[in-house]
């Protein structure tokens, strides 16, 4: 069992919504979200005129992860990423070495994380979802703990993506909605 480090509630959620897609049998999102919390976690520390590149991207899961447990390194993870996020496809990243991607789920019965399979000309990269998710989760709770005494940090996490159940004065009272900014 992984110690759970503390991280504070705005990252908290993000977190916890990961383990509520799980829960749901809602994989895609549950993999969108954490391939993006490198991204997240890096945009923390910087200013709002920066934008996340590859390279705070690699440099994360690099630092954080440990490579056994997510089944790749940081360059690896960002074409992943990148294949997911804008082409909805595992495989979509043209550098990315495998023609197929596969995460095996709850339901797989067999956790299978971290092979490749070659079969002619195709190769499948294998991860099992839950060891991945679990060594994202894992890393944003380190990078945490590296970074909780940055004030950019500090002053950052106001701004992440929350529920407000009483709604976002002055914009919209008495109903809930998910929001960000101050």
């Amino acid at each position: 069992m992984h110690e759970q480090l503390i991280v504070p509630w705005a990252l908290h959620r993000i977190l916890h919504d990961v383990q509520r897609c799980i829960d749901a049998k809602l994989y895609y999102p549950a993999l969108i979200i954490c391939l993006t919390i490198p991204e997240i976690c890096a945009a923390l520390t910087l200013t709002k005129e920066k934008f996340v590149k590859q390279k705070h991207y690699v440099e994360f899961v690099d630092k954080y992860t440990i490579p056994s447990q997510l089944g790749c390194d940081g360059l690896d993870c960002y074409r992943l990423r990148g294949g997911v996020v804008h082409r909805a496809s595992f495989s979509g990243h043209p550098h990315f070495d495998a023609s197929h991607i596969i995460f095996t789920t709850p339901e797989t019965r067999a956790s299978i994380h971290a092979l490749s399979i070659v079969v002619g000309e195709k190769k499948a990269a294998i991860f099992d979802i839950l060891m991945f998710c679990s060594a994202m989760n894992q890393a944003a709770r380190r990078w945490f703990q590296d970074n909780k005494d940055n004030k950019l940090v500090e002053e950052n996490l106001q701004n992440l993506i929350r529920d407000c159940p009483g709604g976002l004065p002055p914009f919209i009272g008495g109903a809930p909605v998910v929001a960000s900014g101050l």
